[in-house]
């Protein structure tokens, strides 16, 4: 069958031959598939900006979409590996090292199984690589057959046994003060943090940001102050802002410069901001 296969790996740009072996086994086993990358860039042994990337990234897919993500840094241990289908029509496969449980709430997955049935994989598996030796072939043998049932794969997992690797996000509504992490920098250095946005108001809250306001805020216990924006070009060159991207996150930024660098934060890093006034 002609379906979709979505590759995001930490392989980097010296890793596309590893990339290029995952789509070869795939084709081996499927030529029809439609092998998609997502990315290869993902800073590596990162599960926070795998579950970032595939977590904004997926929705946008046409329904039956298998995405194959390999950021594994415990391969050839006794980890497992997972293949689960949501109920609304994606596939997922990859480690069980804290992926999963930041991208979709138990309550979106259809099925759920460990990986173990031999028959379906790549032979010989190599203990460093099982992105190209099961967890390739597995995406192909779901994409080739219509309705392939999950359970031909291995033995029913728990989503509540998937290992967690939890974001901080703290509220304190008597100081009107969020803790949460930086998520993912991007290219421009600009950091997501883990707080959602619905419009101007933080989700699930009362608090409210206003156009052209200061928000005070800390990273790495040091404190800095920078203005919300709807848009870049809205503030001087080199301001430092806060503005909401495009995944719906808050994000720190500074116009035609680089965030990340001048503050010297990464993704994983705490923020915390502090906003001043309240509205309901």
């Amino acid at each position: 069958m002609e379906r979709i296969i979505a590759l995001l790996t930490d392989f980097g740009p010296r890793g596309q031959h590893y990339v290029a072996a995952m789509k070869g086994v795939i084709l081996k086993i499927n030529p029809l598939a439609n092998i998609i990358d997502i990315s290869h860039k993902i800073s590596p042994f990162s599960v926070i900006e795998a579950s970032y990337i595939l977590k904004t990234t997926y929705i946008h897919f046409p329904k039956n979409t298998v995405f194959i993500t390999v950021v594994d840094p415990g391969v050839g241990s006794a980890r497992e590996l997972i293949a689960l289908k949501t109920n609304s029509d994606y596939y997922f496969i990859g480690p069980n090292n804290g992926i999963f449980p930041n991208v979709f709430d138990k309550s979106e997955i259809s099925e759920c199984v460990n990986i173990q049935n031999e028959d379906y994989f790549n032979h010989p598996v190599s203990s460093t690589f099982h992105g190209r030796d099961i967890m390739a072939p597995i995406g192909a043998y779901i994409t080739k057959f219509e309705n392939f049932p999950l359970s031909e794969l291995g033995s029913n997992f728990k989503f509540n046994n998937l290992i967690k690797f939890p974001l901080v996000y703290e509220i304190n509504l008597e100081e009107n003060s969020i803790k949460s992490t930086i998520q993912y920098v991007d290219s421009f250095g600009n950091g997501t943090t883990s707080i959602p946005m619905a419009g101007n108001k933080i989700m699930n809250t009362d608090l409210n940001l206003e156009d052209d306001s200061k928000i005070s805020f800390t990273i790495k216990e040091k404190n800095y102050e920078a203005i919300f924006t709807s848009h870049f070009a809205s503030m001087p060159i080199d301001s430092l802002l806060f503005i909401i991207g495009s995944t719906g996150y808050l994000e720190i930024s500074i116009n035609q410069g680089n965030a990340s660098k001048i503050l010297n934060f990464k993704a994983g890093d705490i923020i915390t901001i502090n906003i001043e006034e309240r509205k309901i």
